[in-house]
């Protein structure tokens, strides 16, 4: 019988050290912010051309989730107002003052941390690696943070298949160059998974 109560005992403190290591889920007091400024994107890869098309993207699939935002030509004109032209320019101003000037409730910034091709002949690969962040106008408090990257790889071990990668690395990387297209899918893939994960937040908000 004593055994038994032990037994008992143990397995009720197993199920309360369960329950209080589970925190609860937080939800936000205010409601999620109404209009939203996606701004340039700073850029820490040597691909210039990074910046506008991921941002482009994320303003399609944004547009397209629903979300409000103001129109990215009328936040870059007002950014040149006060002489901002690109992504890592931004720290320059508070969150409280770009967010008076474009007229938004919240703010989104992106960093682009990898933006590469890799072609070495026995190994070729695509790389793209994002952050992106919600921050609000009237604090400049971070809302919400994700990162999210993707990459396309091959690998050949024989002479035959290093060769082969070698010169169909090179053979997309100048076709991407031609079409100034610079890895469009890895961009696609990226956008739409960091899209996705802000609308997961604002669902759950």
């Amino acid at each position: 019988m004593r055994a038994k109560q032990h037994i008992f005992l143990i397995l009720s403190l197993a199920v309360l050290a369960g329950c209080a290591g589970t925190a609860p889920s937080l939800r936000h007091t205010a409601p999620f912010p109404s209009t939203l400024a996606l701004l340039p994107l700073e850029n820490q890869s040597l691909d210039l051309r990074a910046p506008e098309l991921l941002r482009e993207l994320l303003d399609t699939y944004l547009s397209a989730a629903g979300f409000n935002l103001t129109d990215v030509r009328e936040v870059d004109e007002k950014l040149r107002g006060i002489g901002i032209s690109e992504g890592g320019q931004l720290n320059a101003v508070t969150p409280q003052k770009l967010a008076g000037l474009l007229e938004a409730d919240a703010l989104l910034y992106g960093d682009i941390e990898t933006f590469n091709y890799s072609n070495i002949g026995v190994y070729a690969g695509r790389t793209v690696k994002m952050r992106l962040w919600l921050v609000d106008a009237k604090t400049g408090a971070t809302l919400w943070e994700t990162e999210k990257s993707k990459a396309n790889s091959q690998l050949g071990l024989s002479k035959a298949a290093a060769k082969d990668i070698f010169v169909k690395g090179y053979a997309n990387k100048a076709v991407d160059n031609i079409l100034d297209n610079p890895l469009r899918p890895e961009s696609e893939d990226v956008a739409r998974l960091l899209v996705r994960e802000l609308g997961k937040a604002r669902r759950d908000w």
